[in-house]
């Protein structure tokens, strides 16, 4: 669900049918352009530097499906601390701190990676919040491949 997905069922049905009535949240929030659900595969001796999310309005899940042995070199970082995966738990962070990912491992981490709304965010708040935050993303794509004169 979300970026790039495709509009029909064709791809994981059972997993989406499953999350569709398990996490509708997260579900109506990558319908709606705010993020997005996916199995994110992380592949051996792989580091995505560190970033920042670009907003609060939502939390990330990883669900841990396929987790390297050696936790401790697979790990994500927020702000300063590190944290390792394990299969059938949930790691939830707020992306809009800094964070990164290694692994290095031999062996590939697949997560089920799913974008959900900030806890503290009212659900009356949402759509505007996320509209908001919808039109300063077009507004910085636009700026960027449209620089001022």
């Amino acid at each position: 669900f979300g970026t790039g997905a495709k509009e029909n069922d064709k791809d994981a049905p059972f997993t989406k049918q499953l999350l569709r009535s398990q996490v509708p949240d997260a579900v109506s929030l990558a319908e709606q352009g705010g993020g997005e659900v996916i199995f994110s595969r992380l592949a051996p001796r792989t580091h995505i530097k560190a970033h920042c999310g670009p907003t609060n309005l939502r939390w990330t899940a990883h669900l841990g499906l396929v987790i390297p042995d050696s936790g401790s070199d697979c790990q994500i970082r927020v702000r300063d601390k590190w944290y390792s995966w394990s299969a059938g738990k949930i790691t939830l962070f707020d992306d809009s701190y800094e964070h990164e990912v290694r692994n290095d491992t031999d062996e590939t981490r697949v997560v089920l990676l799913m974008r959900v709304w900030h806890p503290e965010l009212l659900k009356v708040q949402r759509g505007f919040f996320l509209s908001e935050a919808c039109a300063r993303k077009e507004e910085e794509v636009e700026k960027r491949f449209h620089p001022p004169r």
